[in-house]
């Protein structure tokens, strides 16, 4: 059985983990089914991920183009898996990454 979350402010503690995919199968499944009952939760976690693309891009823009070209190069070579599509501006590692369609998932 799952373990209910009732405070919001457990979801915003576990967040940063769902996002990245780390949280355990019941957490994700407790976190979800919050997500699916609490509107503020749900407007909370939209405002998070837009945040996190606004920044990415901002950064993005400010960043000098050897600098970013440098730092991709630097990143390939000390994060095993790590992958660039420099066109696209999307860099992480190889590892799949949750499906950013849903609005309870990362962008």
């Amino acid at each position: 059985m799952v373990e209910l979350i009732e405070q919001c402010s457990e979801c915003v503690s576990l967040l940063g983990d769902y996002l990245e995919g780390s949280l355990s199968r019941e957490r994700t499944t407790a976190l979800e089914t919050h997500l699916s009952r609490c509107m503020p939760c749900i407007t909370f976690v939209r405002t998070y991920k837009k945040t996190t693309v606004l920044a990415r891009e901002t950064l993005a823009a400010q960043m000098p183009r050897e600098l970013v070209t440098s730092l991709q190069q630097f990143l390939k070579g000390a994060i095993p898996g790590f992958t660039c599509d420099s066109k696209k501006g999307d860099c992480g590692s190889s590892a799949q990454q949750p499906d950013s369609s849903s609005d309870t998932k990362k962008s």
